[in-house]
């Protein structure tokens, strides 16, 4: 095997041999090397388009969505570039129906910083960003899906990090794993179909995606299903009313990306999160299912009122927030006595 064939091995490859040329090669590293680095890539601009060329376009009908996926990948690790830009948005619409969708949730379920919002809102030119929207809309449109996209902020919804003293820093909540699992799975029509599941932070993504990649680290290892992380800038840590605007930003290409898709978000009382689902429910009423806010600072009186008016189910630990979502039929009774044992678990070892 040569884990990094040439450009002219790649042309060389029979018809219908490609896609086993590719998977037995190190595609990042072959793509990187035949089209060059930031350092490099000045140099391999016919090189660039050659390749683009012949996986994105001349040879596209021999690869599957899984490979497919796995070149959008080793592309949009490259620098920013309009020949680029131009191969990822032929191999984005070069697909229809069921395909297509799986490898739109392949790529949204990379385990890195290169997931599909990063891809299309970060990787492609303002037209090429056009037309792969304009697809998955048509996409969309045709096949609508009952799957439920699950966005989950972090702090205080998943692990005890700003406003509750009730635990230690950094202590993952009881059954807040079981639950999420059982989202992503309760009610989809494929439940082994990855990238349901999306955390929305407005933690920044810093350079090279190093504090996005800080944040996905402090998620691994909990058993969670595959998902992405949809991160913010510097600027959105210094007010409520910037979290709330980066949040709201991530939640509309949420809603562009996966159109066919109904939604929910989990988030906390500590921030912004109430005041963003109740903003979500607002703009996408037909989209969003339900918004269930983990209550780590209380919200009382009007303010509360006009929240539980929009729709905000508010709760105080995850066997609450796993009594609602059955009642909404998102999960079955299986999973949510799943839920109420780990709570319980965590009840009996701290007595």
């Amino acid at each position: 095997m040569n884990p990094t064939p040439s450009l002219a091995e790649l042309r060389a490859t029979p018809v219908g041999s490609l896609e086993a040329l590719l998977g037995q090669s190190d595609l990042d590293r072959t793509v990187a090397t035949i089209a060059g680095n930031r350092i490099t890539g000045l140099f391999r601009g016919d090189e660039r388009r050659a390749l683009v060329k012949l996986l994105c376009e001349e040879r596209v009908d021999e690869l599957s969505p899984a490979m497919r996926a796995r070149v959008v990948h080793a592309l949009r690790r490259l620098a920013p570039d309009p020949v680029i830009s131009t191969g990822i948005r032929e191999m984005l619409v070069s697909l229809t129906g069921a395909d297509f969708r799986d490898m739109k949730y392949l790529l949204n379920a990379t385990g890195d910083r290169h997931d599909l919002e990063h891809v299309v809102f970060e990787r492609l030119t303002e037209a090429d960003r056009l037309a792969v929207l304009d697809h998955i809309a048509q996409e969309a449109e045709a096949a609508p899906s009952h799957d439920l996209r699950i966005l989950c902020d972090i702090d205080d919804t998943v692990k005890a990090m700003l406003h509750d003293d009730r635990y230690p820093r950094g202590k993952v909540y009881p059954g807040v794993i079981e639950l999420l699992i059982a989202l992503d799975a309760g009610r989809s029509a494929e439940p082994s179909r990855p990238g349901d599941l999306t955390f929305v932070t407005a933690r920044p993504e810093g350079p090279k995606g190093l504090i996005e990649q800080y944040t996905r680290n402090g998620l691994s290892g909990l058993g969670l299903p595959p998902h992405a992380v949809l991160g913010g800038s510097f600027l959105n840590l210094f007010t409520k009313a910037s979290i709330k605007e980066r949040k709201l930003q991530n939640f509309e290409r949420e809603r562009q990306l996966f159109p066919e898709c109904r939604f929910m978000f989990l988030g906390d009382s500590g921030q912004a999160d109430a005041q963003v689902g109740a903003e979500m429910l607002r703009r996408g009423p037909d989209f969003v299912v339900a918004v269930l806010i983990h209550e780590v600072v209380p919200v009382t009186g009007e303010a509360r009122d006009q929240l539980e008016a929009a729709g905000i189910r508010f709760h105080s630990s995850y066997d609450d927030a796993a009594r609602i979502v059955h009642r909404l039929g998102l999960i079955d009774t299986t999973a949510r006595d799943l839920v109420f044992k780990a709570v319980d678990a965590e009840s009996g070892a701290m007595t």
